[in-house]
């Protein structure tokens, strides 16, 4: 008798996500799992023409922040149209679970507007949240980290700024405990800014993790340092882009904050780590050649990452495998009204418009400039104080004023100073950014290159600790940035990643194997973070989550005004059996799990 299948693949080039070298063949589905690969006969409900295509485990994206939106967006769409099937979200520190409503009335109400402002919270414990996603139900398979904000603040309230007291830090455990034993794979923190985890102590963190690791998890820190930060000048001074510590972590921050990574592994029993979003670890100022980017990144694994792994230490990292990094385009005057930023009473008092306005005076116009140089402020994650250049990586996107438009600041500062590169640094720069926000406040740009890792992906992306990842949110299709969430704009990244990293780094610069890249971004999170064996791979008795696409077509949609459009070459993503997204179109079908670790 023939074979019956749900679903049949066939004729189809198999990329099993092992590594191994890809096959032709064909997969039979039953139910939610792979139950025959090869040379398959038989017949089936649905048959799904391989020939041409590649299929692969659907990709995991292993630092995601999809968890904040899931119930907003639970079917997911702009993670399905690039093949993403599973997230392990929750990561920076920043779970939706657990708090506590009367300590943390400012979380409640931050979570309601995150979740559209209309959908009720009725849940307080970790377990309760798992809970209400499951009865959601969502399109993708979410594999949930416990964040450490979130225990802070269910802990101590919004007094987060200081140093948990001995009891707060008990009650901290038990709530992490509470977490890990309700499935959770992993313990996050953000060390960054003035996140409630950058005022934790090292005992703290140590703790922490410790917890996640007696439970067979993993910690994954935003180590600190991680963007550029500037010193606080008062001790009540608190912001976005802030630090209260030592001056010379400006230049050495970074560094510390990786190596700290490191060391609380050793301390905590040596829990696993993976380091999210990982950067360079030596700042080298703008402009630099390409070749010492890339001195940079190979320092940065040879004297941190090795060193680790031969002490017997396990340090994965993931990186946001393209050089937009999570940049988007939004009005250049959101900037100078960020809530994240410390910002002096007169600018806050003042409405946009005022502002625009007010720029058209040059007393004003100084005002300004020193508080852009004031080395608090940050044009989203950019610092101009230690990222001079950072003109260059700022092109104007729409304006009223046609000569502005597809140009970068710095061009215009340069034709306003071709004989003095330093006046046009420093000087010409804003003069062309008050000019634009002056004629139209409405004014579009788009910070397009993350100046921080651009150059240095390639390297990373070789080292065998590295996986891929969005750092986004789970969105529809029809999203806008005036939808909120996206003080940075609404990134390509979010939308077309994983297209684009093999578009980039197999297709146009060979740096890695179709099938070492399919690897990266399936099973070694799988296996290497979450500790699965039925999922990230393809072979008989696995969860069909798989992606089918056309190599030759398949690229990433990188234009920033319509950032929503489907990446070319994905034709269909399976979840746990279901086609979930076919041919640029969600079929509506939710066959997403709640994930949790059970060893």
């Amino acid at each position: 008798m023939s074979e019956h299948y749900d679903i049949l693949i066939e004729n189809t080039q198999i990329v099993d996500g092992t590594g191994s070298a890809g096959f032709q063949g064909s997969l039979g589905i039953r139910g939610e799992k792979i139950v025959a690969v090869g040379a398959l006969e038989g017949i089936a409900d649905r048959v799904i023409d391989g020939r041409g295509k590649v299929t692969c485990p659907g990709f995991i994206d292993p630092h995601s922040h999809a968890d904040v939106t899931l119930l907003k967006y639970p079917l997911a769409q702009n993670l399905l149209m690039q093949g993403v099937t599973t997230v392990i979200a929750g990561n920076c520190g920043m779970s939706l679970a657990p708090f506590d409503a009367d300590k943390s009335s400012d979380i409640l109400a931050a979570l309601k507007q995150a979740l559209g402002g209309t959908i009720d919270i009725p849940w307080r414990s970790f377990s309760e949240w798992l809970a209400v996603v499951e009865q959601t139900g969502a399109s993708i398979n979410y594999a949930p980290l416990v964040g450490h904000s979130m225990l802070r603040t269910a802990t101590m309230g919004m007094n987060t700024h200081q140093e948990a007291s001995e009891e707060q830090v008990k009650e901290m455990e038990i709530l992490a405990t509470e977490a890990m034993r309700s499935g959770a794979f992993g313990l996050s923190v953000g060390l960054d800014g003035s996140w409630p985890g950058a005022y934790a102590n090292r005992e703290e963190l140590v703790r922490m993790a410790k917890v996640a690791g007696e439970y067979g998890g993993f910690f994954t820190p935003h180590t600190r340092f991680h963007q550029n930060q500037w010193p606080a000048s008062r001790a009540d001074e608190h912001g976005y882009g802030i630090y209260h510590g030592a001056m010379g972590e400006i230049f050495a921050g970074r560094y510390h904050g990786l190596l700290e990574a490191v060391e609380i592994s050793r301390q905590a029993n040596r829990v696993p780590v993976t380091i999210a979003h990982f950067t360079p670890a030596y700042i080298v100022p703008l402009p630099q050649p390409d070749y010492l980017a890339e001195a940079v990144a190979r320092a940065t694994l040879e004297e941190i990452i090795d060193p680790a792994w031969d002490e017997g230490l396990k340090i994965m990292f993931n990186v946001v495998a393209w050089g937009h990094h999570i940049g988007g385009m939004c009005p250049i005057i959101d900037s100078f009204f960020s809530f994240q930023l410390s910002l002096p009473a007169w600018l806050r008092s003042m409405k946009k418009e005022e502002f625009a306005v007010a720029l058209g005076k040059p007393e004003f116009r100084n005002q300004v400039k020193e508080l852009v140089y004031s080395g608090t402020f940050k044009f989203s994650m950019v610092n101009p104080v230690s990222e001079p250049y950072w003109m260059d990586n700022s092109r104007i996107l729409e304006c009223n004023q046609a000569e502005y438009v597809g140009r970068t600041v710095g061009e215009m500062a340069r034709e306003r100073r071709p004989d003095s590169i330093v006046e046009a640094v420093y000087e010409a720069s804003l003069e062309v950014l008050f000019d634009i926000i002056h004629a139209d406040p409405h004014a579009q740009w788009v910070h397009f290159v993350d100046m921080r890792h651009d150059r240095v992906l390639a390297t990373f992306l070789q080292h065998h600790a590295a996986s891929p990842c969005t750092d986004g949110f789970a969105l529809s299709d029809q999203v806008r940035y005036e939808d909120g969430l996206f003080q940075y704009g609404l990134c390509p990244n979010y939308f077309s990643m994983f297209p684009h990293y093999i578009q980039e780094f197999v297709k146009e610069k060979g740096t890695l194997s179709l099938e070492e890249a399919v690897r990266k971004a399936t099973s070694v999170p799988a296996r290497e973070m979450l500790g699965l064996t039925d999922r990230g791979v393809i072979k008989e008795g696995v969860f069909a989550d798989l992606v089918v696409f056309d190599y030759e077509t398949l690229h990433g949609n990188d234009d920033y005004q319509h950032v929503t459009r489907p990446p070319e070459g994905i034709r269909q993503v399976l979840v746990n059996g279901k086609v979930a997204y076919e041919n640029k179109q969600h079929t509506g079908v939710r066959s997403g799990r709640v994930l949790r670790r059970t060893a």
